[in-house]
């Protein structure tokens, strides 16, 4: 891990400490090269591009289209994010179909954008709309690195910019913003959410702005977490949120720089790793992941009401990054074997 060097000049019968960030930064991959990772194309990307995923031709999703046919009371935005692991899966393996499936499916959910930026009829929606653009920002900086070979999508790309722009800022409305996280201070995960989000909002219009909330909400993370490396969540821990903090830590520090954020690299680096380290722990002989006492696992539902289950998924993205990120075969290996243990990869 990166730590700072403590430089101590005798100035005026004085010792001044001045701690220089940044001497041996070593600067952050691009979205493009963590989803580009050899575990993830195999055991995500191409699963992705295996599916059998039932979008409808105008982009709904089937929690959308249900909620259109008055099927379901209910409807979030994130019902919408599916077009991020769409998109992520045909820039890596060159499939335009599942590029323009992706956007579809994003531009579903933009047409129903008010002017403010929101989405006024989500539920949830700080939490909703946060999800939202953090699927559809990391999508488009991904494709837009590959626009050369995409080139007839960047118009598409291009649209959609401005739309995430809007959204992140309206979850920055002083209003929006005071209720969204005095709803979230229970969930370490959200800070993370609104970390990447922002960060990768961010990134892909270049406002500072959104950039500068960004870096609030990491140090708010960093600050939730435990010396053991465990996440609070809900009250206690939760074995697959908790992973959530590491995989979207993973992608807000792809949109870091050691010019000027040395100092906040080096912390989201040490979360990252502290939060794999505490889930380590947790996995059994059979390769999966202990979900006693979690707080959230196996006791809610998701909005599509089945009864939420470990998110191997995300895990397993989250420590391949975490070895992108930092080197470290041992992330890479604790990710093989869970992915080998839900049949993924042959063993």
């Amino acid at each position: 891990m990166n730590r700072p060097a403590l430089v101590v000049s005798a100035l005026t019968g004085g010792l001044i400490a001045v701690a220089l960030y940044g001497a041996d930064c070593q600067p952050p991959p691009s979205m493009l090269s963590l989803i580009r990772h050899p575990l993830v194309v195999q055991a995500v990307h191409r699963r992705v591009a295996a599916q059998r995923y039932t979008l409808a031709p105008d982009g709904a999703s089937p929690l959308s289209r249900e909620w259109v046919e008055g099927k379901r009371k209910d409807w979030f935005i994130e019902n919408q994010r599916g077009g991020g692991d769409l998109i992520e899966a045909g820039v890596v393996l060159g499939n335009r179909k599942l590029v323009d499936d992706g956007l579809r499916e994003f531009e579903w959910g933009y047409a129903r954008q008010s002017k403010d930026g929101s989405f006024p009829e989500t539920g949830d929606a700080f939490h909703s709309v946060s999800i939202y653009v953090l699927d559809t920002a990391r999508a488009l900086l991904a494709l837009r690195d590959r626009r050369d070979y995409f080139a007839e999508f960047v118009p598409r790309l291009e649209k959609m910019i401005p739309h995430v722009e809007a959204a992140a800022e309206w979850l920055l409305q002083s209003a929006v913003l005071e209720q969204g996280k005095r709803h979230d201070q229970q969930y370490t995960h959200r800070k993370w959410i609104l970390a990447a989000t922002l960060g990768e909002a961010s990134q892909l219009t270049g406002n500072p702005q959104l950039a500068k909330a960004a870096a609030d909400f990491a140090a708010e993370g960093i600050a939730l977490q435990h010396e053991d490396g465990e996440n609070p969540e809900k009250g206690g821990f939760d074995v697959s949120y908790q992973m959530v903090d590491a995989l979207n830590g993973a992608r807000y520090y792809t949109t870091l720089n050691c010019q000027s954020q040395a100092d906040l690299l080096a912390r989201v680096r040490r979360m990252i790793e502290q939060t794999c380290r505490w889930e380590m722990r947790r996995i059994l002989p059979t390769g999966e992941i202990d979900v006693t006492g979690s707080t959230r696992m196996l006791k809610e539902s998701g909005r599509g009401g089945a009864i939420k289950h470990t998110n191997y998924k995300e895990i397993v993205q989250a420590f391949s990054y975490t070895a992108a990120i930092t080197g470290d075969p041992a992330y890479a290996q604790t990710a093989e074997r869970l992915a080998r243990s839900q049949g993924w990869m042959p063993k």
